[in-house]
């Protein structure tokens, strides 16, 4: 991390504007399944794994308004949505595992379509995922190399 050292004795004054990024949003855009009511976004860059959670929002049938010029997004996940469309390609994106708790709580079960290797980093396991999902009252299945997960009973606190 870079050093900020200031000399001088006086105060500092001022405004900055930080940059958005991939590792705050993820998690923000992942996080708007858990309400059915309009939620409205600000400085949402405009990178490749955005497009795709953007994306598979419109597939599952949720409403997206996206300016990728200005950075504003509106997603409203408020609308009928399609149970058959919420199977996830994990291959695809890592962060996709951050849409299972929603989509759990959503539609009571979720299927990871491929098996999860990693990412630009290296194969990187799922299993600590998965754990924190059982230890929350998920039901696990593997099937080939689909990971099917259900909870019936809806979440229990851990």
């Amino acid at each position: 991390m870079t050093n900020l050292i200031v000399q001088g004795g006086r105060a500092l004054k001022g405004a900055i504007t930080p940059s958005a990024n991939k590792n705050a949003v993820l998690p923000i855009l992942c996080g708007t399944l858990l309400t059915r009511e309009p939620v409205i976004l600000h400085r949402v860059p405009d990178i490749t794994d955005v497009r795709k959670i953007l994306a598979f929002f419109e597939r599952l049938g949720s409403r997206v308004e996206m300016d990728f010029h200005t950075g504003a997004l509106r997603v409203h996940h408020g609308g009928q949505l399609n149970r058959e469309a919420a199977r996830l390609p994990a291959a695809d994106m890592r962060s996709f595992l951050m849409l299972v708790p929603g989509l759990m709580a959503l539609f009571g079960e979720v299927t990871l379509e491929d098996e999860i290797k990693g990412c630009t980093l290296g194969v990187r396991e799922i299993d600590p995922h998965i754990e924190v999902f059982e230890r929350f009252g998920a039901q696990v299945t593997t099937r080939g190399d689909a990971i099917a997960m259900a909870i019936p009973k809806g979440f229990t606190a851990a």
